[in-house]
């Protein structure tokens, strides 16, 4: 017996090994085409049990051919056949290829030596979850169309198979190869992951924003009762460190002082004379979160400042599970606990963003305010700051080689965050008449209407929200 099948002895049971046995037995090989590119196409022989290419597999190369970077060191972890692993190796690619399945191990070694690229495939047993098993070093692209099924759904499938299509049942396999990529990639290391989280909560890429990735989607199609999602996740600038502060009077003003390329930002242990909208003061203490970022104008010409600042707010409040009310401020049950400023100049040539979180409630002037206390946790200022990066980097950074969310994505993603609290019986008005707020403009107003006319609210002060 071959290490391979001892390591199976060692994960399987005997009656699963009979079961895989008996599938192997009666079925056989399939033959594939499997489209890459144009016209061109592979041809792959599947065994019994090994995960044959599917919607999904297609899905995850449309979004993989998106990426304008360079080939270099890949890794897919998941290989069955060898769809993905090969079809990247013909664009150049040094790929190492993981399968904890002995046979779609030795699929994929048979399929790439027919394609004629063994030379640039290797591939090994194993992954994630697997004792002494570790990410490559070098490496530049992280693939994996992850297992998303629920476990212990009965499928007529051989048990290995059965394994590659379910998800893993405590953690789930994304957030173990989380933990993977926060302890052993490189800065700039790319994970591209095919993900489900309709049918599966667990197979989500919130966790990431959470552990400060960025995220930004490939491609994504629904198929049956799933949406099929391929998500590219990066640290934010490839890892570049934010400027720090002990005391500043505004992270705004300090935010104009960063150099002008790259993915900048500046946070601050305590602001003075912070400014928020419409010239009013913002109110913080020390262990708040106060920082600003610097972006290029040639990075977010095609965005509207009005649906920019909105579009941010809702990458916020989505990765926080907390409101947005149109069009800056961040909400946790009625009270605000956030806010975001936009401010842009065209001699810099750079627009500035500012956010400021409060950590703990507080009363000011009358008016109570909530903290991220109340809603996420005892985190510090240092770990929500990660998480504010990356909603921000989701949206704008240009590190990555990927094209930027398109905005209309971000239209529909701020209406959304938006109709929590319209959705919730509030009283709106808009120039001293009671409105129906219907929608959000491609420029970040609000649509809405009265008894008597239709409006574009452009203006948050003639705009008023009574929960």
């Amino acid at each position: 017996m071959n290490k391979g099948f001892r390591n199976l002895g060692e994960i399987m049971s005997s009656n699963e090994i009979l079961r895989e046995v008996e599938y192997s037995s009666l079925a056989k090989s399939r033959v594939h085409n499997f489209k890459i590119k144009g016209s061109d196409s592979i041809k792959l022989i599947v065994p019994p049990t090994v995960y044959p290419p599917r919607r999904d597999t297609e899905l995850l190369l449309q979004g993989l051919n998106s990426i304008k970077l360079q080939a270099g060191n890949l890794v897919e972890i998941g290989c069955g056949s060898g769809a993905i692993s090969i079809a990247m190796a013909l664009s150049g690619w040094n790929v190492t290829a993981f399968d904890v399945n002995p046979l779609a191990v030795v699929a994929t070694i048979g399929n790439s030596e027919v394609a004629g690229v063994e030379d640039y495939v290797t591939v090994k047993e194993g992954g994630v979850g697997e004792e002494n098993w570790k990410l490559p070093k070098d490496v530049d692209l992280v693939v994996w169309n992850l297992p998303y099924l629920v476990p212990n759904l009965e499928n007529m499938l051989g048990p290995m198979e059965e394994a590659a299509m379910t998800d893993e049942a405590n953690l789930g396999w994304s957030e173990k190869l989380l933990h993977v990529a926060n302890d052993e990639s490189e800065k700039d290391t790319l994970f591209v992951l095919l993900m489900n989280s309709d049918s599966n909560p667990k197979n989500s890429s919130l966790s990431w924003i959470k552990n400060g990735w960025s995220r930004r989607t490939l491609a994504i199609e629904r198929v049956g009762d799933d949406t099929l999602e391929v998500v590219a996740f990066w640290r934010p600038g490839f890892g570049s460190e934010s400027e720090y502060i002990e005391v500043t009077n505004s992270t705004m003003d300090e935010a104009r002082k960063l150099p002008k390329f790259g993915w900048q930002r500046i946070r601050s242990g305590e602001q003075i004379n912070g400014r928020g909208r419409r010239g009013a003061n913002w109110h913080s203490k020390q262990g708040d979160m106060i920082a600003s970022w610097s972006v290029g104008l040639d990075e977010i010409n095609r965005w509207t400042p009005g649906l920019l600042q909105v579009s941010i707010g809702a990458s916020i409040s989505e990765a926080l599970g907390i409101q947005l009310k149109w069009p800056n401020d961040l909400i946790f049950q009625q009270q605000k606990c956030g806010g975001i400023l936009l401010e842009s100049s065209t001699s810099e040539e750079r627009i500035r963003i500012g956010v400021g979180l409060n950590k703990g409630a507080r009363e000011i002037e009358g008016v109570s305010y909530a903290g991220w206390e109340d809603y996420y946790g005892d985190i510090n200022a240092d770990d929500m700051f990660q998480i504010i990066d990356a909603s921000i980097s989701s949206i704008l950074d240009s590190s990555p080689p990927i094209e930027n969310s398109s905005e209309i994505l971000w239209q529909q993603k701020s209406w959304i965050k938006l109709s929590e609290i319209l959705s919730r019986g509030v009283i709106t008005q808009y120039d001293e008449q009671t409105v129906n707020v219907v929608g959000l403009s491609h420029t970040g107003e609000l649509n809405a209407i009265s008894v008597t006319s239709k409006h574009e609210i452009q203006d948050v002060g003639d705009f008023f929200i009574a929960f």
